[in-house]
């Protein structure tokens, strides 16, 4: 899923000390995110009052740097933060004191392997050069893909790690690979500029391995449960008013980013599914077995097979959901 690009610098307060203080019936809670559209309905909430109803004043901080993000939400320096699922695992597993709240949305169809003409199935990749970013959730997508539909292994495939998803793409425009995992708007301006590109497998086919999600500090959960439901339903109801009202809420999730206009949102838009509160209880019902439970567990265990992950065991990640 692409994430766009706003050059805003890390508040250094955010660096040192939480930001949660009780004034009066409200209570200051911050929330970090870096530009994606995924987590933009969070500006719906803000700004329809669904986060001032329940009382509570919510800062939103949009952080590019997500080299950052364990040590915030670890310090408590932030209370929510919204990643992409496979980040959200790797820093707990790695220490992080976060726990898992709910499940924001689903890339079914933003992400995808482009090809050149000559490569009509992913064994055609025998040898070929591929570009993607290894340490994203692109990585897991194109190997699940690879173990689904083809007899090849990662080591039948010339991958290399451009360390950055648009990276990825641009290289592939570039014709110095033969193939690419990329997300929009990097896949439509692929298949534009260069003759007889394909994609040949995307997120839509396998929606449960892109993800992303929101945490919380797990000391404040413990302490402020009202607020962690309170925020689950501001969410809720930005979802419900995104589908009610989709130009309006495209307006309202582009104004707070940078250089993002509501077409670019309602572009990414097409590519992705938002989970509201029924889609969330059926996510986590433990009797489904595409439960998040076990998707999640998935991710783990590739993630500690890469080395990427000191644990793979996630209880006190989901013990919010208990």
């Amino acid at each position: 899923m692409k994430k766009w690009k706003a050059m805003m610098a890390l508040p250094l307060a955010l660096l040192v000390s939480p930001m949660t203080v009780m004034a009066g019936d409200t209570k200051e809670v911050t929330m970090a995110f870096c530009t994606w559209t995924g987590y933009s309905p969070m500006f719906i909430a803000q700004q329809e009052g669904y986060f001032e109803d329940a009382g509570l004043n919510m800062d939103i901080q949009v952080i590019e740097d997500e080299s950052t993000y364990a040590a915030l939400i670890t310090k408590g320096s932030i209370q929510f933060l919204a990643t992409a699922q496979d980040p959200n695992i790797k820093m707990y597993a790695n220490g992080a004191t976060s726990r898992f709240v709910l499940t924001m949305d689903a890339s079914e169809g933003a992400d995808g392997l482009v090809a050149t003409e000559d490569i009509q199935s992913l064994d055609d990749l025998a040898g070929k050069k591929v570009a993607l970013d290894k340490s994203a959730s692109s990585y897991y997508f194109f190997l699940t893909a690879l173990e689904k539909e083809s007899s090849l292994t990662e080591e039948d495939i010339n991958v290399i790690d451009m360390g950055d998803t648009t990276e990825a793409g641009l290289a592939f425009m570039s014709g110095s690979v033969d193939a690419a995992i990329m997300w929009e708007p990097e896949i439509s301006e692929a298949l534009e500029s260069v003759e007889g590109a394909h994609a040949l497998v995307t997120s839509a086919d396998y929606p449960d391995t892109i993800l992303d999600s929101l945490v919380v500090n797990a000391d404040y959960a413990k302490e402020n449960p009202e607020v962690v439901e309170a925020v689950e339903e501001a969410w809720y109801k930005a979802v419900d008013f995104l589908n009610e009202n989709p130009d309006q809420a495209y307006e309202m999730m582009a104004s707070g980013f940078e250089e993002v206009s509501a077409e670019d949102v309602a572009s990414d838009v097409t590519g992705l599914k938002f989970f509201d509160k029924s889609d969330n209880e059926k996510l986590n019902d433990e009797s489904n077995e595409d439960s998040i439970y076990a998707i999640n567990q998935k991710m783990a265990d590739f993630w500690m097979e890469k080395g990427e992950c000191e644990t793979d065991d996630l209880t006190d990640f989901f013990e919010l959901l208990k």
